[in-house]
Order: C-alpha cells, then structure tokens, then sequence
C-alpha cells in the first residue's frame, strides 16, 4: 500500500510539473517575457563502433527533439532549450560521429526553428571546417540563424578528443542578453562572472551530469548557484539548467522498445537574480525518478 501510493505521488509531480511551473505566466507569448522551456531528455549515443548505429542513434535524437519542440510550440513557449551534446549523445570516442554547424542536422533543426517560431538551443560534438572539433551549444532563432555558440571551456571526459574554448559570448533572445556555460563550465564561479561583465542577464547552462544518478545529487552538485549567498544572487542574473535524463518518461510519449537506465541524473531549474528557486524538476534521491521532464518558466525581459 504504501509503495503504491508513493508511486501515484511521483506520478502527480512529475506529470503537473510543467504545469505549476507554467502558471508564472500566461500560456500564450508575451512581449515582456521570455517563456522557457527546459527538456531533460534521454539520448542514445553515436560514439559507437558501428557507424550506421551511431547514424541511427543520431536520427532517434533528432525525432526526439522535434518530438518536444513541436509539443511546446503548441503550448505558447519562446524558447526549447536541451541539454549538453543532446543531438550527439554525451560519449566520445575514436569512432565519434562528428557533426558541423552548416550539416544536415543543424539545418534540420533550423527549418524546425522556422517552422515553430522558436528558438532552440541544443548541444552536438562538432568538426569545423578546420578540422577542429570541440563540445558545442548553438542557440537558433526563429528565423533559422545561429545566433549564439558557445565551446566548452572546462573539459571533463571529452579531454583529448576536443579542444577548450576560451570564449565568452553573449548574444540576445528575444530582448534578453544571454550568455552559455556548458556542464562543468559552471563549476568555475569565473566563466559566469565573464559572462555577467560581457552584459549577460540571463545563464544557460545545459548538463551532461551523473551525480550518482539522482535529481537530489545533481541539485547538491550545483548548489553553489543557488540560494541568497549563491553565484547567481551575487551576480544578479537569472539562470537556466537542464540536465540529461536517464530515462524515458512514459508519460512523454517515448519511443518504442525498452531502454536501460543511462546514469543521467536528470533535473531542471530556473533561478532567480535573488537566488530564489523560480521553478524546478521535484528532487529525488531514486534514480528511478531521473526522467525525462519538461520545465517551463516565463524570465521577464528586462526593461519590459
């Protein structure tokens, strides 16, 4: 009995979610806000062995995004925005499927953008065309442009496959200045000071984070963001995070065929300039609540 109504419990807050955090604004776009939405979504890798899996990996990402993307256009938001390497899948390897910023995935994505009226932000394991390659976030704008890049600065299990970035850009959504730390870019309080000094409002930061595979673990990793005494009060920003989910959310309309737990602690949150929790994915110690989940908030847009 008890594990019973503690499952229907789960079911509630993680369904109504989105829900609650919506209520912050109208469902329809507004010219003073910037309506947010975070995708904790569940990936398949293309750093395989085998390239046509790691093809077939890529093409399950890409229905798994437009799958979203079209689901929250039709609920009125601005902004879809996935976690690190979400089109890739966070692995590397010497087998890596390297993608580039004018390929058929990103131009997928930009007639997508297009199409929704939205903007985009997604991650990928891109190749330049000098032959560089690095971890990559782009965000895209309604009308298809690539409006915002970011590399990552602070390498982790990508060392000795990409290079480091060193720059940090900001460039505008909707009238707010937004600038982009990737993953472990954010355990380093200097790449978000760089960004604010550069005018960023506003923080993206999308995650690849295990954290002992836990909501609850991820938050605790991130804390430091948090809070009246945290990064983001300091700063006076406002900030975003999404994470990777370990797995499918039956509730989300997943794909078919089963699919064993990633280790992704999934998670989503949006803080405000006073280090106050706007809105985030309910904490779990279960690794069985590491879902995919979809967060929505509506930042409004300075000076509106």
């Amino acid at each position: 009995m008890h594990l019973a109504l503690r499952s229907a419990t789960g079911f509630l807050i993680l369904f109504l979610a989105p829900l609650l955090s919506a209520a912050s604004g109208p469902k329809e776009k507004g010219p003073g806000q910037l309506r947010m939405a975070l995708v904790n979504i569940r990936c398949l890798t293309s750093a395989g062995p085998d390239a046509k899996t790691n093809q077939a990996n890529l093409r399950a990402n890409l229905d798994r995004h437009r799958h979203f993307i079209e689901k929250l256009a039709g609920e009125g938001v601005d902004f879809v925005g996935f976690p690190e390497l979400s089109v890739n899948g966070y692995a590397f390897s010497k087998t890596m499927t390297w993608l580039s910023l004018d390929g058929p995935e990103v131009a997928e994505l930009k007639k997508l953008a297009i199409a929704k009226g939205v903007y985009l932000s997604v991650g990928l394991a891109e190749r330049d065309a000098e032959g560089r390659h690095w971890n990559t976030q782009i965000v895209i704008d309604p009308q298809g442009r690539i409006v915002g890049v970011h590399r990552k600065i602070w390498l982790t299990k990508e060392r000795g496959f990409v290079e480091s970035g060193s720059e940090h850009r900001v460039f505008d959504v909707k009238g707010v200045k937004m600038g982009i730390v990737i993953c472990a870019d954010g355990t380093d309080r200097k790449n978000l000071q760089a960004l604010v000094d550069n005018g960023a409002q506003l923080i993206y930061g999308p995650h690849a984070n295990t954290t002992g595979g836990t909501t609850a673990g991820w938050y605790k990793f991130r804390s430091a963001w948090g809070g009246p005494d945290g990064w983001i009060a300091q700063m006076k920003v406002h900030a975003a995070l999404p994470n990777h989910a370990g797995l499918y959310n039956p509730e989300l309309t997943p794909p078919s065929g089963k699919e064993g737990n990633a280790g992704w602690a999934s998670g989503a949150w949006f803080i405000g300039r006073d280090g106050r929790t706007l809105a985030q994915m309910p904490s779990s110690t279960q690794k069985s609540d590491s879902k995919e989940h979809v967060l929505i908030y509506s930042v409004p847009i300075p000076g509106k």
